[in-house]
């Protein structure tokens, strides 16, 4: 048997989360219409989780079975958890989720999920679980339990936007430097099938590919000379709350580049390189903003 063990800071409080782990399926996870969910140790659960397209294909639904284990309000809930092709298989794993409180009323999330049958299918959870919890934030700071009553009053009005039009939709974006940005677009296109989604003029191109994103940035050799031989490159990372993502990274032995700043274009962003010398970009969604107020130009 295969298992995985995700740890993460989450800017809520152990009350909330607790309350959307038993009682607050349909306002992160579920399908509201779907959930069937009594949190009550041996009661069972099911609700089906939708994935959506962007290219006209019909929504697909994904039905998830269990049962509780074990409670202890606002500090743990166990759970089993068996879905079908593409998640478990059909193998009953087991998932318990331990909430401990820390400072500023946040919260460490360890979330240990055991019991997969193929290290394949703990290879795709342990890939998937960062980007749900990521959004699980995400819809909590929205007020998405406020419906119910169970959302934390002082976050329930939080602005955090899910989406931003000025950033593409994605959690993990590569930057890359080019001294001629229409020829390396071009070439991104042709070769790799990348899409153009904002432009700034003389300055960056964002790019989707496939269900990626990237940034070509223009890069002047003489302004700005590269290490390595290399045009720079910096990989750029979608996070729930960069304060707290950048405070870690110095902690664990990164250097602060630039702090936490809100810009034009509705993110919060910091830079950090890490202890082997590759420079990151650390970006929260604060608002979601037409690019056309900062200079961008959408494309698609």
């Amino acid at each position: 048997m295969h298992a995985l063990t995700i740890t993460r800071t989450s800017p809520r409080s152990t009350a909330t989360l607790y309350r959307a782990w038993t009682t607050g399926w349909g306002s992160w996870f579920a399908e509201s219409d779907t959930a069937r969910v009594r949190a009550d140790v041996g009661e069972p659960f099911f609700f089906d989780v939708a994935q959506r397209f962007t290219d006209g294909r019909p929504t697909v639904r994904h039905p998830h079975y269990g049962r509780f284990l074990r409670l202890v309000p606002n500090a743990l809930v166990s759970l089993t958890w068996v879905t079908g092709t593409g998640g478990t298989g059909g193998a009953e794993t087991t998932l318990t989720v331990h909430l401990d409180a820390i400072a500023g009323d946040f919260t460490q999330v360890t979330l240990i999920h055991e019991g997969f049958a193929t290290a394949e299918a703990r290879d795709a959870h342990e890939a998937a679980w960062p980007m749900i919890l990521a959004h699980q934030d995400a819809a909590l700071a929205d007020g998405g339990l406020a419906a119910t009553g169970l959302a934390d009053p002082a976050i329930a009005n939080a602005p955090t936007p899910l989406r931003n039009r000025s950033i593409p939709d994605a959690t993990f974006i590569p930057m890359r430097s080019y001294p001629d940005i229409d020829a390396a677009v071009t070439w991104l296109r042709d070769v790799l099938g990348a899409r153009e989604h904002l432009r700034v003029p003389q300055q960056r191109v964002q790019l989707t590919i496939g269900t990626g994103a990237m940034v070509v940035a223009a890069w002047d050799a003489a302004a700005v000379p590269a290490t390595g031989g290399r045009p720079p490159a910096v990989l750029m990372v979608r996070v729930p709350d960069v304060h707290a993502a950048y405070a870690r990274a110095l902690a664990l032995g990164a250097t602060g580049l630039t702090p936490p700043a809100d810009h034009a274009d509705g993110e919060r962003q910091a830079s950090v390189r890490d202890p082997a010398g590759h420079a990151w970009t650390l970006t929260q969604t604060i608002a979601d903003v037409d690019p056309a107020s900062w200079g961008g130009e959408l494309v698609e």
